[in-house]
């Protein structure tokens, strides 16, 4: 049972949480969010207050061990035989308690490993061992074997390969069942266990995890840049639509000045309002567990299909129409909502803003002045604050040339 310090602190955390959200569908669900300065002022505090608590949480007493050969742990697990009789000393952790199905084959083992085994040999003879980690029915094996001698450690991570036709099924929230296996090659000793884990739905966007071992945050914003998909048919026939919004009929990308780039944007803009795609109010919500927040999230084409779309969702599919356009988007998110940028020049770092969320409500400019009010308060106050939490843009580019994110087939 927890102490009651630690109930105090959840319950807290609770009653914040709560608070943030009913804010952020008073601010987010309004045509322009940038419209009411005390609405927002008071929505940054509630959410400067809530990352505040949230930071000093206490870690779980586990830490995420799932197998130990360390006795006496009543939150672990699993418990196995210790090093006086094998002559190897093992801790096995998990790292990833909820797999994010539609982006778990962009990840990379070594920084989000979905398991990691800690193995030390502690016997004057060499051991070999062979590690097996898989997920029942979604996976292959992942499988290294290690020799180590006396004193030798190493850790290795463990993410195996999922298998994308089940995962396509996998709309729900889905448990499913997680095997580790340690074999001690020459010797009798074998581990097998089984360990509940969940798996997210491909449909949903999740920004941020903890890692259940070390407390850490594990960073999945940057994988958004997967549901921008430029070269889907539906967003190429788009952009031939946009084209006939324009004054010269073309879409020229950056072979133009800035305000050239800003008729183009204009142009998609007005091409996305014909195609009669509406905003449905639907905020960047927490997770069902601690520490996570998510997001219900269409593929652009999908968004086309519907005609519908959240705040997320339009700015996935303005920024695939303004790649497929060969101009470089961005994704801005502050806590709760997202909107689109643009690099007003090739290489600059310069930005414009635009409030997605008014297509087919409001004109561009209207839009385009939302989103640079927004933008302008959002990055006031994390330079006031410090945490960039609250002002975050990912430039498309740099997420495909230096990340290696590449769209979503």
């Amino acid at each position: 049972m927890p102490s009651e310090t630690t109930e105090s602190i959840e319950r807290h955390i609770y009653r914040q949480r709560q608070k943030v959200l009913r804010l952020r569908q008073q601010l987010y669900g309004r045509p322009d969010p940038g419209a009411d300065p005390e609405l927002l002022s008071a929505l940054l505090v509630a959410e400067d207050a809530l990352y505040d608590l949230e930071a000093h949480r206490p870690k779980p007493a586990s830490g995420g061990v799932l197998l130990t050969t360390k006795g006496g742990a009543s939150s672990v697990k699993g418990v196995l035989m210790g090093a006086e009789t094998t002559g190897i000393d093992v801790d096995v952790s998990l790292r990833q308690s909820h797999v994010p199905t539609g982006i778990v084959h962009l990840l990379d083992p070594d920084e989000t490993p979905l398991v990691s085994y800690t193995v030390r040999c502690m016997s004057d003879e060499p051991v070999r061992l062979r590690l097996t980690t898989f997920v029942e029915g979604y996976s292959a094996k992942a499988i290294d074997t290690v020799e180590l001698h006396y004193d030798e450690s190493v850790e290795i991570r463990h993410l195996p390969t999922f298998f994308p036709r089940r995962l396509r099924d996998v709309t729900e929230l889905t448990r499913a069942t997680l095997h580790v296996r340690v074999d001690d090659l020459d010797g009798a000793t074998e581990q097998h266990s089984t360990f509940p884990i969940w798996l997210l739905p491909r449909t949903s966007a999740y920004l941020s995890i903890k890692d259940p071992a070390t407390g850490a945050w594990l960073d999945l914003a940057p994988f958004l840049g997967a549901w921008v998909t430029p070269n889907a048919p539906a967003v190429m026939e788009v952009l031939r639509i946009a084209a006939d919004h324009h004054p010269q009929g073309q879409i020229a990308g950056y072979q133009v000045d800035a305000a050239g780039i800003e008729t183009q944007v204009k142009a998609i803009y007005e091409a996305l309002a014909a195609e009669e795609v509406v905003y449905i109010n639907s905020v960047l919500a927490f997770g069902a567990t601690q520490g996570t927040f998510i997001q219900r999230v269409r593929l652009p084409a999908e968004a086309l299909e519907r005609r519908s779309a959240n705040c997320l969702d339009g700015t996935l599919l303005m920024a695939s129409l303004l790649e497929a356009a060969s101009l470089n988007p961005g994704l801005v998110l502050v806590p709760g909502h997202a909107f689109l940028a643009w690099e007003m020049q090739d290489g600059t770092r310069q930005w414009d803003y635009l409030e997605t969320t008014m297509v087919g409500t409001a004109d561009f400019a209207a839009a385009q002045r939302a989103g640079r009010r927004l933008a302008e308060r959002q990055k006031a106050f994390a330079k006031q604050t410090g945490n960039d939490r609250f002002f975050r843009l990912l430039s498309i580019s740099d997420l495909r040339v230096e990340a290696g994110i590449t769209p979503m087939a």
